[in-house]
């Protein structure tokens, strides 16, 4: 599978002047955290809070103005007693697109690495991506979240990737670019930037 991508992915961005960077995602998979993290703010809701619409933040990171949008996880309609439909998620999710002019650089595909990751799971990814049309897998980052260190600590990220098949795959049709961010960050960690 190669070595991660994330490194090499980020260079090809200098060139614009803000960074346009929409989160898609499974509910709870960790988006708003996610944001919150890229943008060193707490701008996005906190942990538990469903995020029911698209929302924009922005702010500075090393010198470059960025754009992050949270948008709403496709499973949160299922809860009991929500009244959004499959549709209306998916109809949201791409007005999230709107809210970063002239377009997003990069969808950035969160996916919590707490979670075994199934073929259906799969499935359900790619119909949600597809929803950005066809050329959209060229610009999608899996993003890992890891809400423990504590399950990396005897393996690589790369490593618990190359034990999924599925995840594999899903690597692989974002061109093999993906990254993780850490819940609890080590001492001062900068996971963002690299």
């Amino acid at each position: 599978m190669g070595e991660p991508r994330g490194s090499r992915a980020h260079g090809q961005f200098k060139d614009f002047i803000t960074l346009n960077l929409v989160l898609i995602g499974q509910k709870e998979s960790g988006k708003s955290a996610a944001g919150n993290a890229i943008l060193g703010t707490m701008g996005f809701d906190q942990v538990g809070v469903k995020t029911r619409k698209s929302m924009r933040r922005e702010g500075v990171v090393k010198g470059r103005c960025i754009v992050v949008v949270d948008t709403p996880g496709w499973d949160w309609f299922n809860t009991i007693g929500s009244s959004a439909s499959p549709s209306a998620v998916k109809e949201e999710m791409i007005s999230g697109m709107t809210l970063c002019h002239p377009g997003a650089h990069a969808l950035l595909l969160v996916v919590p690495l707490s979670f075994s990751f199934t073929a259906r799971d799969h499935h359900v990814v790619e119909e949600h991506v597809n929803l950005f049309g066809p050329q959209a897998w060229r610009h999608t980052l899996v993003l890992f979240t890891v809400m423990d260190i504590k399950r990396l600590r005897d393996s690589t990220l790369q490593d618990e990737v190359e034990v999924n098949t599925e995840l594999q795959k899903l690597v692989e049709k974002c061109g093999g670019w993906y990254h993780a961010l850490h819940g609890r960050p080590r001492n001062g960690e900068d996971q963002v930037s690299r």
